[in-house]
């Protein structure tokens, strides 16, 4: 009967269970798992009880950085159906709770997918490593949204306990253009060198403009472009789909010179390509075309 009541307790307009509630209203820092546990031996099957926006409560412990209750939960999924904690069929139970979607496709690792929420990535990571985890409603993958959030901590943690991850982003766009756009990488060298090696299947991938990761990277003017070009230099032939710009056009219209210096030393051959109208990348550099 209980288990009934407390199953049945919704709020109104967002129908979170009780559970989903004490999750939200926990200090981040402080966040008890007492009541979690106490709660889920009465009702176990709030562990996959979902609100309005399809959210479980392991949706919710991720986005609010609830480490502890994270490992709760997950362990609790192991031991709810046979009362055997590690058993294979718990196991699976578990994995199959980290997997589910809410409505706008994200899992419990995508809305972890944001600075400072370390420990909630590795516990995810760990408990499911073999999971390729696919793109959101928003064409996200976790991969891409930390390349996106430049965290070289969460690209690292992924790239080491995670065996399949997919690299899709929006528009084309894959972890490395992610990475090209945003990542400063802050000395951290091993975390790029890291994605860049294990992705480096991407660095001919264009998105919908045509541009690839290198295109991003002299656009933005990156310091570490060269970490790319000794991957494949061929790369900088790539021209767009609109203008047929390559890499070395759009650093010299940036005015990146360092950029420019590298490209040229890394793959000469490239200076003599002409964009649609014939300009190769000294027009770019006298004349400005608003790239600024």
């Amino acid at each position: 009967m209980a288990r009934e009541v407390i199953g049945s307790l919704l709020t109104l307009q967002t129908r979170n269970t009780i559970l989903h509630v004490n999750i939200i209203c926990q200090e981040t820092e402080n966040a008890s798992t007492k009541f979690v546990e106490e709660i889920l031996e009465i009702c176990p099957a709030l562990l996959i009880q979902v609100n309005t926006k399809g959210d479980t409560p392991l949706h919710v412990a991720a986005k609010f950085r609830h480490s502890d209750i994270v490992r709760v939960l997950i362990d609790r999924a192991k031991v709810a159906q046979h009362g055997v904690e590690e058993s294979e069929s718990g196991v699976e139970a578990a994995r199959q709770m980290i997997r589910m979607v809410n409505n706008k496709k994200n899992t419990a690792l995508h809305d972890a997918m944001f600075p400072g929420n370390m420990e909630v990535v590795k516990i995810l990571t760990k408990e499911d490593p073999d999971y390729p985890y696919s793109a959101n409603d928003y064409g996200k993958t976790p991969l891409y949204m930390a390349a996106e959030s430049e965290s070289s901590d969460m690209v690292l943690t992924l790239l080491e306990n995670c065996t399949s991850l997919s690299h899709e982003g929006p528009n084309g766009k894959t972890a490395l253009h992610a990475a090209a756009m945003y990542f400063e990488f802050k000395g951290d060298h091993h975390a790029m060198r890291q994605l860049f090696e294990r992705k480096k299947s991407l660095l001919k991938v264009t998105d919908q403009y045509g541009w690839t990761p290198i295109h991003y990277a002299a656009y933005h003017g990156k310091y570490w472009i060269n970490a790319l070009l000794e991957i494949d230099q061929t790369a900088t032939n790539i021209a767009d789909k609109d203008r047929k710009m390559t890499a070395l056009h759009l650093a010299a219209g940036r005015g990146h010179a360092r950029t420019v210096e590298t490209i040229l030393s890394l793959a000469p051959e490239c200076f003599e390509l002409v964009d649609n109208r014939g300009w190769n990348f000294l027009h770019y550099a006298v004349t400005d075309l608003g790239f600024q």
